[in-house]
């Protein structure tokens, strides 16, 4: 009766063991395997590399962010010790890079920057001032000419973008409408 319960233990034991090793050879064959543990040694050996770097690219996206809020409400941006370090060396060589495209004024578009005419005013109140002044509805193009004195072409993009968002900040507060879609039309309330 012993031997037969052995016989059983090691039977079930053995059907186990032979599962196991059918199963795993069918799921990963030995090029996977070895795939598989070059790119773990990989990422092991990069970890703090990987880490970095999306550590220095997270910090730059929020500077980056809090800028253009800055630049929305018109303040300074607030320098921080531990952001200026990292963004220094980041700067200086993406700016060559930049730099051969300029345009005639090698001027960038700098939201807070607006016409001397609209000195103390945010860039809110500087487009309310303009729409108030203006008897026909006008375009988001018609503002930036408006606002801003002359930049480089290669920033139209974002020069649009922050006045589209500032004119939807002031359409959802009611203090100036949209009028007409494509090119997007605002006037003053």
């Amino acid at each position: 009766m012993r031997a037969t319960k052995a016989t059983n233990h090691t039977t079930i034991k053995l059907t186990a063991l032979q599962i196991k090793e059918l199963t795993v050879p069918t799921i990963l064959n030995e090029t996977l395997k070895a795939e598989l543990e070059q790119t773990r040694a990989r990422l092991l050996s990069e970890q703090d590399t990987i880490a970095q770097t999306v550590s220095k690219q997270a910090e730059e996206e929020i500077d980056r962010v809090l800028g253009y809020i800055n630049s929305l409400l018109g303040e300074d941006a607030p320098s921080t010790p531990a952001s200026k370090p990292d963004s220094k060396p980041k700067a200086a060589p993406s700016e060559p890079k930049t730099a051969p495209p300029a345009s005639k004024t090698g001027q960038s578009y700098d939201a807070s920057a607006l016409k001397a005419k609209f000195k103390g005013l945010k860039p809110m109140e500087a487009i309310l001032k303009v729409l108030a002044d203006e008897k026909h509805p006008l375009s988001i193009d018609d503002l930036i000419n408006q606002l801003y004195d002359a930049f480089d072409q290669v920033d139209i993009a974002k020069a649009r973008r922050s006045v589209a968002i500032t004119t939807k900040h002031a359409e959802r507060r009611g203090l100036l409408r949209k009028v007409q879609d494509n090119p997007s039309r605002f006037e003053s309330v």
